[in-house]
């Protein structure tokens, strides 16, 4: 059977023989498509190119104080964290996105047939992040509208 990609693809078996050649490989930016019985099919790709690939995906974040409480609002996940300060917050709304993607991941065949189907890279991009990196994502300067607090 001809080939139906650019880069050559690997049959399952050869990817489990040779798995560390191939991990180097994704790791040194050379995209792999490893297949089963010909049709079924993944991408091999490094992590930082996956990353690379979605930081273009950006999470909304609205941040508002008044009187002693804040909340970090996630409209695109309709998300709403609340502490004391911000970084309460900011902590109670990752706590709720870390278990609203992982739910996401679990039902996707579900939420591919809704209005919630175009957040699989925000889901992908999150959790391809380290945890103590996530609220970089949230809090990305050109992405957070903060509310003046209110006295």
């Amino acid at each position: 059977m001809a080939n139906r990609f650019a880069v050559p693809s690997i049959p399952v078996a050869e990817a489990k023989r040779s798995l560390p050649t191939y991990l180097d490989r994704a790791r040194d930016h050379l995209l792999q498509i490893v297949t089963r019985h010909q049709r079924d099919e993944v991408a091999l790709v490094g992590l930082q190119d996956l990353r690379e690939l979605l930081r273009d995906h950006k999470f909304q974040t609205d941040v508002a104080i008044q009187r002693g409480e804040a909340t970090v609002t996630l409209p695109q996940f309709r998300i709403i964290g609340i502490g004391q300060n911000v970084e309460d917050a900011t902590e109670d709304a990752l706590a709720k996105l870390r278990e609203y993607t992982l739910q996401y991941l679990e039902r996707l065949e579900f939420y591919r047939h809704t209005d919630r189907r175009d957040l699989y890279p925000l889901v992908v991009r999150f959790l391809a992040t380290p945890e103590d990196e996530q609220a970089e994502l949230l809090l990305e300067p050109e992405t957070v509208e903060t509310e003046p607090a209110v006295a």
